[in-house]
Formats: C-alpha cells, structure tokens, sequence
C-alpha cells in the first residue's frame, strides 16, 4: 500500500495543469477530499470520506501521482504551508483505505456510456410533463378533489333514480329521526290553561286532545296557536313547553260590551266589532247594550260613545239602530226614535237632550225627533196629538190657561 506521503504528494500537483484537463466539478471533489484530509476528520467519518475519494475520472488519479507541490501549489490548494501537509502525511493509518480506493482507481478502465432507447426518451419526456401537469394547480385540485366528488355524485344519482332505492332512503331516515325525537324525554303528556270559561276551556282541551301525547319535535306550536285564537272569544294565546313534559296555554278572553241584533241572530260583540259569541234563540239576555242594522258591527266603539252620552235618559233607552249602513237612530221606550244625522251626529243628540231637559219634549206625544237637517228639525206627532192641536186651533177659548 502506498504511504499517504505519497498520496498526498500527487493530489498536489499544479492547480493550472489540473484544471486544464479536468472540469469543474472533478476539481472540486479533489480539493474537499484535500480540506477534509487537512481538517483531520477523516479518522472520525471515514464511512464520509470514501465515498467522496472513491469516484474520480482516471485523470484525477493521474494527477494525484505527480510530483510534490510547491508552497505555491499548497496555498492554492487550501494548505497554509508546508508543514500542513506534512501533518497531514503523519498519520497513514487513517487514509490508508481512501488511498487503496484510489489505486484501484487507476487501473480500472472507463465504463462507456450507455445509449438511450427512443423509448426510454419518450418515457423520460411523458415522465417529465405528467410531473409539470400534477404541478398545475387547477389539475391537481381537479384529480384530488373535483374526480372523487364526480364518482361519489355519480354513484348517487345512479342509486337515487330507482325509486325503490329512494323510498327505502326515505324508510331509512324516517327511522333513524324517529329513534330520535321519539325519546322519553322529549315527550309532551300533559297540557295546562289559563283561568277562562268553562266553554272556553272544554273547546281548548277537546282541541289539543288529538295531539298529546307527542313528541315537542312534532308539534307544530305556531299552527295550535292559530287554531286556537280562530275561536270567538280568543283574542291572544300562547303556548309554550314547560318541564316534565307539559304544554302551558295562555289564553286572553275577548270582552264583550255589546249585543248586536243583525236580524237573523244574536251576537256577543267586543269594542273592535269582533264576535266573542252568539246567543242561542232561548238565552238568557246579558246586561249590555243593545244596537241593531246592517253595518252596525263596524262602528261599535261610536255607538258606545252614543250611549255614553245618552245616559241622562235612563231607562227609556232602549238602543241604537244603523240605518242604510250611514247613520244612527236613538231608540227609546213608547217607540220614540231620535233620528240623528250622518255627521255630526254627538252635536244632534245633544242638542235634543237639551230640548227635552227645557221643554220635556220626548215626554211629549211625540214619534220621532229628525235632526238629520241639522238647520232644520222636525217633529213627528202621533195622529191623536194631530187631532188634539187641530181642535186647539178651531177653539182657542177651550184651551184651559
């Protein structure tokens, strides 16, 4: 085996000479072996260093063998001086297997390059764009995201056009919803109601009867609420789900404040003309006032107002009747009427009260008061009281003072 004195003295032979005969990168391979031979780490990673000294061109191995460097030829090489390399040639037994390596080297012959097949060539160039097309954002989001999302709605439609297929889908789902909603705990038993009538109250619960129990996932609370404030008498409602699995129904009454006769019935009206109730042929008359006619339903809070103001009559009233859906007459005891314009009909009313408290006019033989020409009122006698004013007139004297 040769010395590494030796080794060492052929790898630095002159730079210009190498460089003109080999390239670049054989160069460089020869002067890192040179760096780590003077680093002295060789010892410590030998399994490094060889690989790295084991493949230079027949040329380099040449090189190595030629005379000893000069100081300038160590300097360019990376060696401070002399004496650095003779450091380095003092310990043969860490580049002994590098410089085998390199001796084999020599003496092997140089492999020939190996032809390239027209189809190697045509794998390489189809190797090479099918890299540049996974590379491609648009294709790489396509085959990894937009294919598999095609295949999986594929199948689907496929699956789905049989109906079979979709109505056991649908079987499917039903029973897995079912297992779920359908739970002990989720279940509404019982139902709870405002204080409100009786008749009120009996409707509500025959009402909701039909759909408890239930589960509070089915139950439809906005369609019960509008089935229950459709009843007469309701005006609001609310419903809510309380614990244990009951059902709370707040209800607000309508009140009634007036008995509408539209002719064919009796109904209970609140103030906004909405029906609360109608009467039954046989019951009882309530204590409210009594208004009557076509239309009269929708002007109840007006009537109201009437009636108010007709309170110093007392019990001789009677009512109010709507006349051709436009105006009001004032009904009192004996069949008198007090016929009260279209506008201004307050002012009318009051206007006859006043001629009744100074003249006692309705305590009169009178039929009706016409204040519907408000510049011209007319008085409608009974034919007795005609008779009576007409001997009056033919026989003044007979008239006691």
């Amino acid at each position: 085996m040769r010395s590494v004195n030796q080794d060492m003295d052929r790898a630095s032979a002159p730079v210009s000479a190498f460089a003109a005969e080999q390239s670049f990168w054989d160069h460089l391979g020869a002067t890192r072996a040179q760096e780590y031979a003077q680093e002295d780490i060789l010892g410590l990673c030998p399994e490094v260093v060889a690989p790295v000294l084991a493949n230079p061109v027949p040329a380099a191995v040449d090189s190595l063998n030629a005379a000893p460097p000069t100081e300038t030829d160590t300097a360019s090489l990376g060696f401070s001086d002399s004496a650095s390399v003779a450091q380095t040639q003092l310990r043969p037994e860490l580049y002994g297997t590098a410089a085998a390596q390199l001796g084999d080297l020599r003496q092997r012959p140089p492999e020939p390059r190996k032809a390239v097949s027209a189809a190697q060539s045509r794998r390489a160039r189809l190797s090479y764009r099918l890299q540049r097309i996974w590379l491609t954002p648009f294709y790489r989001g396509l085959i990894t995201r937009g294919f598999p999302a095609f295949l999986v709605l594929g199948l689907a439609a496929i699956l789905l056009a049989n109906p079979q297929n979709r109505l056991q889908i649908a079987d499917w789902g039903e029973a897995l919803y079912s297992a779920v909603v359908d739970r002990p705990e989720f279940m509404v038993n019982s139902l709870q109601v405002s204080p409100v009538a009786p008749e009120l109250e009996r409707s509500i619960r025959a009402r909701l009867a039909g759909e408890l129990p239930q589960s509070s996932f089915r139950l439809d609370l906005p369609d019960l609420r509008a089935a229950i404030e459709a009843y007469d008498s309701v005006a609001e409602a609310s419903l809510r789900l309380g614990a244990g699995g009951e059902m709370i129904v707040t209800i607000k009454e309508r009140v009634p404040v007036v008995l509408w006769h539209s002719g064919a019935e009796r109904q209970l009206l609140d103030i906004d003309g909405h029906r609360v109730a109608i009467l039954a042929p046989n019951a009882q008359m309530p204590a409210l006032p009594l208004i009557a006619g076509a239309g009269a339903q929708d002007h109840v809070r007006e009537a109201l107002a009437l009636l108010d103001a007709a309170f110093p009559l007392g019990e001789r009233l009677r009512g109010l009747v709507r006349v051709g859906e436009r105006r009001w007459d004032v009904v009192l005891d004996r069949d008198q009427r007090i016929r009260l314009p279209e506008q201004g009909a307050m002012q009318a009313l009051e206007r006859a009260l006043a001629l009744d408290d100074a003249q006692d006019l309705l305590a009169r033989d009178v039929l009706a008061v016409d204040l519907r020409n408000p510049s011209r009122p007319v008085l409608h006698v009974s034919p007795g009281a005609i008779e009576t004013l007409r001997a009056i007139r033919l026989n003044p004297s007979e008239v006691s003072p």
